[in-house]
């Protein structure tokens, strides 16, 4: 009698479990976010996102391409993101590597190239 019960009770769980999974895949499947801008991510991502265009930045010097690449990441200023980025890096331990690539980019872009950079950019 008690080994019934159990039996009963465990297949009750299975087709619970069965019937969420089903209705879950089914009737509402998961969907990617739509047009979510990349402004909208963490400070940790947007950190290794710079990190990773100063990586590029390291292997092909373009200031340019750099400034247009950061103003991707953050439609706000890319200085100020690339500052506020190696900040982060520096508070949660970066190693030194990844924080001289990224201060490497800061000091390639003097405010002639900021400015013709902005000249550029289309509105």
């Amino acid at each position: 009698m008690k080994t019934r019960r159990f039996i009963f009770f465990f297949l009750a769980i299975l087709i619970g479990v069965g019937a969420g999974l089903a209705f879950g895949w089914m009737m509402m499947p998961p969907a990617a976010p739509t047009n979510a801008p990349l402004g909208s991510v963490r400070a940790d991502f947007k950190t290794d996102l710079v990190l990773m265009v100063a990586e590029d930045f390291q292997t092909e010097p373009d200031s340019m391409a750099a400034l247009t690449r950061l103003d991707i990441l953050d439609e706000g200023d890319p200085i100020t993101l690339l500052g506020n980025s190696i900040q982060y890096a520096q508070g949660v331990g970066y190693p030194a590597e990844d924080l001289k690539l990224m201060q490497d980019l800061l000091n390639s872009i003097d405010a002639e190239i900021y400015l013709q950079w902005n000249a550029t950019k289309v509105p």
